[in-house]
């Protein structure tokens, strides 16, 4: 599938934290979903803060363990060019086994990725399936440009006739999503967002 250069038209108006927080992009990503009945919404959760086994699990650690971290990492780049680049040659390999573990866990249910219009409150994609409004759904996603990978649980918000291409448009609202979890997220969706305009920018000027 060819890589989505546009960013997502819908700039939202308010304060600078609410536009840092609601914008959205369009991004390529591993996506698993699954449907859970109302009564079982609650048991899944409480299974999926207990799991310390699976590989998201592992990236969300990981990734706590470099905030918490953060200031030696930066007194190690001043004080030493070759512990810095030693600590991060480690953490990418550390990045690509989680990787591999994710799309290993992932399996045959998304072998191909596709696109989404994601932000740091939900996402929208396109399906064969239809959805009611205010089903629950069981979320992994693994988003290709960064290797960085999400479990949460989202509610369904809309479900329409796809205009461009036959099933369905499925807009979400995540749910339960961890505040490390959103501000991961919220860092990404910046960075992908300054190299889609990076990218734009330099297709105008060649052009």
């Amino acid at each position: 599938m060819q890589e989505e250069t546009k960013v997502a038209d819908r700039q939202p108006s308010g304060s600078p934290e609410d536009r840092r927080e609601n914008f959205r992009i369009t991004d390529e990503v591993l996506l698993d979903y699954r449907r859970l009945p109302r009564q079982e919404v609650a048991l899944r959760r409480q299974a999926h803060a207990r799991d310390a086994s699976s590989a998201f699990a592992l990236v969300h650690e990981m990734n706590e363990l470099r905030q918490q971290t953060a200031i030696l990492r930066r007194q190690a780049e001043q004080e030493s060019a070759v512990i810095a680049r030693l600590i991060e040659h480690l953490d990418r390999k550390l990045d690509r086994v989680i990787g591999v573990l994710m799309m290993h866990e992932l399996g045959s249910r998304c072998p191909q990725p596709i696109a989404v219009d994601i932000g740091a409150d939900g996402m929208g994609f396109s399906t064969t399936e239809v959805f009611e409004v205010g089903q629950t759904l069981d979320i992994r996603l693994m988003m290709l440009a960064a290797g960085l990978g999400l479990h949460t649980f989202a509610q369904v918000v809309r479900c329409g006739e796809s205009g461009k291409q036959s099933g369905f448009r499925v807009g979400v609202q995540f749910q339960f999503l961890r505040d490390y979890d959103r501000e991961v997220l919220v860092q990404h969706l910046l960075q992908r967002q300054s190299m889609l305009l990076r990218q734009r920018k330099q297709e105008l000027e060649g052009g």
